[in-house]
């Protein structure tokens, strides 16, 4: 005879959720339970942080299995505070147990008071009802007129704190796990390294390019920078999300001493993500930046080109040659604190009929002729300037007169600030469609809002 074996129920997978938490104490009314409105439950989603009823006492739960009990005979108010002092440091929202001299007996950082759960748990313990003290109050101060007449004066905003002593066995409850504050400090740590990481990772296709490709090149460094940032966000978010679904895999694992189903873990996560608005936010902001890098840029390259080319063309018609060196003369500079700044100017090194010229090389083309990189100071090299007969001061090399004005720079300049001024009108139209379509989606939701409600 074949025994029979009973089939066997799984293991709940999964961290449970808050909710279920709240149906299972629901569900008990004779023990009702408060519970703060954020962080009140662990990694697998059992709730640790709550207060509910005993036998004349008040019992507070808190992260690592603490449990504190408090007489009701010995509780004076309870009471919820937006931001109040202890001794002389200062704190943001909680819940504070007093005694009959308002001492603080038991501190629960948080906001609580939420759909009067407090209340329930007070009134099932014996408990005096508990209130809620606002930091912030405002008076209005009565003046006179120019008649006489008393008037109201403006309404000012004050704001009050409220200083509490500990009384003789405080406690605090324990609504963050231990080394919550290291854990979160790490995790800024490697979220600060990893999202400037992408931030280098995205600069560096603008530092790689050449400098002829003019000034472009800075918009796509900042482009860059953005991206990356964004980026690193988004890997630190999907690390995150790893790091905790593998370890609340590895804890459900543990207690049910049986491989748990990666699915229910590792399962792709239903977020809702505002891309719209960030969509319609970098479009807003694209429309500013294309006003500078396309006429913008495309005017100033235009009219450095233009007196470029008159100089050129002067030089061309009406200049004579002779040799001379490229050399450096470093231009010292100080400010109003007194600090100096050393610039190494290209300069161009000539004699005309005995007498010896010191011309700065004119930035035809966008810049002048480059310096030894390594050492400027050194840079001697010979080269044929051509210069103006009756002004000497102005002058040029051969190789800058003889090539176009509009290579290198000026031309990219000239494309790119073309290309992003005929995209301008493109996408304002676009921006102004998608903030009115929002808009309109907006006052439909609202309208729909307003007939459900009837």
């Amino acid at each position: 005879m074949r025994r029979k074996i009973p089939r066997m129920t799984p293991p709940h997978w999964g961290p449970r959720t808050r909710r279920q938490q709240l149906d299972e104490f629901v569900a008990d009314l004779k023990r009702p339970q408060a519970f703060p409105a954020e962080h009140a439950v662990d990694l697998m989603g059992r709730i640790r942080v709550r207060l509910c009823a005993g036998d004349h006492t008040l019992v507070a739960h808190g992260f690592g299995g603490q449990r504190i009990e408090i007489p009701a005979s010995s509780v004076g108010a309870v009471r919820t505070v937006d931001s109040y002092q202890l001794g002389l440091v200062g704190h943001s929202q909680a819940l504070l147990v007093l005694d009959e001299n308002d001492r603080v007996l038991l501190r629960a950082s948080g906001l609580w008071e939420t759909y009067g759960e407090v209340r329930r748990v007070c009134r099932a313990a014996h408990l005096p009802a508990p209130s809620h003290q606002s930091s912030r109050y405002r008076s209005a101060a009565k003046a006179t007129n120019a008649r006489g007449a008393k008037i109201r004066a403006r309404r000012r905003t004050r704001s009050v704190t409220v200083v509490y002593r500990k009384a003789p066995g405080y406690r605090k409850l324990r609504t963050a796990p231990r080394g919550n504050a290291v854990l979160v400090l790490v995790r800024l740590a490697l979220a600060l390294a990893l999202i400037g990481l992408t931030a280098f990772v995205g600069v560096m296709p603008a530092v790689l390019l050449p400098e002829w490709i003019g000034a472009v090149r800075t918009l796509i460094g900042i482009a860059g920078v953005l991206v990356g940032v964004v980026v690193g966000r988004w890997l630190c978010a999907v690390a995150a999300h790893a790091i905790t679904d593998g370890l609340r895999w590895a804890i459900m694992s543990l207690e049910s001493r049986a491989w748990a189903p990666a699915k229910r873990f590792f399962g792709r996560r239903k977020e809702p993500v505002k891309r719209e608005g960030l969509v319609t936010a970098v479009m807003m902001l694209g429309v500013p930046a294309l006003v500078i890098w396309g006429p913008g840029v495309a005017i100033a390259s235009a009219v450095h080109g233009v007196s470029d080319s008159h100089l050129v063309a002067e030089l061309r018609a009406e200049g004579a040659s002779a040799p001379g060196v490229l050399v450096d003369v470093p231009k010292v500079s100080t400010d109003s604190d007194g600090h100096s700044t050393v610039t190494n100017v290209p300069t161009l090194l000539f004699g005309v009929a005995g007498h010896v010229w010191q011309v700065a090389d004119p930035a035809i083309g966008g810049r002048p002729l480059p310096l030894d990189s390594a050492h400027p100071a050194s840079t001697r090299e010979p080269v044929t300037v051509v210069y103006l007969r009756d002004r000497p001061s102005t002058a040029a090399t051969a190789r800058q007169v003889s090539g176009s004005v509009w290579h290198g720079a000026p031309m990219a300049n000239e494309i790119v600030g073309s290309i992003f001024t005929l995209a301008l009108p493109l996408l304002l139209w676009r921006t102004v469609r998608r903030i009115r379509r929002r808009k309109w989606l907006r006052d439909a939701d609202l309208l729909d809002d307003l007939a459900t409600s009837e």
